[in-house]
């Protein structure tokens, strides 16, 4: 009787962690798709909400950013000098780690902008390492591969 009795505990917590795992997995999707809105709308003030204030970036051109305030003046830079740029994040793959509260997110990006006349699109994969902080998902890192450019002269300058 005591073998199943924990047989059907052990059944039932599995259970509980996977509906937690992929409710965590859902959150970490929507908080995807709430940044990549953020980024459409150049809103670097929203943008942030989403990071660690740790967070540590390397760009598919090996710009690297090691703060949270780094990260959103290289962005609001860029969306002044790229009025039209818009960077999608497309996640292939999410994993929680839930005793450690974290999470890896891999996928594609993709980028494109007007360059004079030049229309430039980069694409590649990402990796984005998640850590929750005060019961929120956050970024605390992301790199991101280059893999594909077309369009024009900015594909051929070396980073």
């Amino acid at each position: 009787m005591r073998s199943i009795v924990l047989t059907v505990i052990v059944i039932v917590c599995c259970s509980a962690c996977r509906t937690s795992t992929t409710d965590q997995k859902t959150t970490i999707a929507e908080r995807r798709i709430a940044f990549n809105l953020a980024i459409a709308r150049h809103d670097t003030s929203e943008m942030v909400r989403y990071w660690a204030d740790d967070i540590i970036v390397i760009t598919s051109r090996n710009a690297k950013f090691l703060s949270k305030g780094q990260y959103a003046a290289g962005l609001a830079t860029e969306f002044k000098t790229k009025e039209d740029v818009v960077y999608i994040r497309t996640p292939e793959m999410i994993e929680i780690f839930p005793a450690w509260e974290m999470a890896a997110e891999s996928g594609r990006w993709i980028g494109t902008w007007k360059n004079g006349d030049e229309e430039i699109e980069v694409t590649g994969t990402y990796y984005a390492k998640w850590k929750k902080v005060n019961d929120q998902w956050l970024v605390s890192a992301e790199v991101y591969t280059p893999l594909n450019c077309k369009g024009g002269s900015y594909c051929t300058q070396y980073p």
